[in-house]
């Protein structure tokens, strides 16, 4: 396994124990999401730690070695990667249409009064215009890069 993982393992780790520590100097409403930083990064990072420091032991090397080959020719398979390709597209497709319902809905909900939802239609509504947009962009430029 490369070096690299470890060194992203300490970073979380590092990261973790600054957002616990400034977590537990805070009294303000930013501590409970301190905490919740610190615990991602305490976590991800001895999960990467440990990742590591199991996959770099010589009797379990040949075995990393083999899945590592078999992950690399499962990434390049062309059927596995039109399958993935195709469902990106389809959760692109889904995240448009979930944020146009939700638009819809909660303008129902601000025309009947029951909360103020202005600033969230509109945040809704620049977000689906940037998805849309940058949608567009993304394939463009693919389009170029292969013809």
């Amino acid at each position: 396994m490369k070096k690299n993982n470890l060194y992203i393992g300490l970073l979380y780790m590092a990261l973790g124990a600054v957002c616990l520590a400034f977590a537990l100097s805070t009294e303000n409403s930013l501590g409970s999401l301190l905490f919740g930083f610190s615990g991602a990064g305490l976590i991800g990072g001895l999960s990467l730690i440990w990742r590591y420091l199991y996959w770099s032991s010589p009797k379990r090397r040949d075995v990393f070695e083999a899945r590592l080959e078999e992950n690399q020719i499962n990434l390049q398979d062309e059927f596995k990667e039109s399958l993935r390709n195709r469902s990106g597209r389809i959760a692109y497709l889904v995240t448009l249409l979930v944020i146009t319902l939700s638009i819809v809905v909660f303008s129902v909900i601000g025309s009947l009064g029951v909360l103020d939802t202005k600033l969230l239609v509109l945040y809704l509504s620049f977000l689906w215009i940037f998805m849309y947009g940058i949608g567009i962009i993304i394939y463009r430029i693919l389009m170029k890069k292969y013809q």
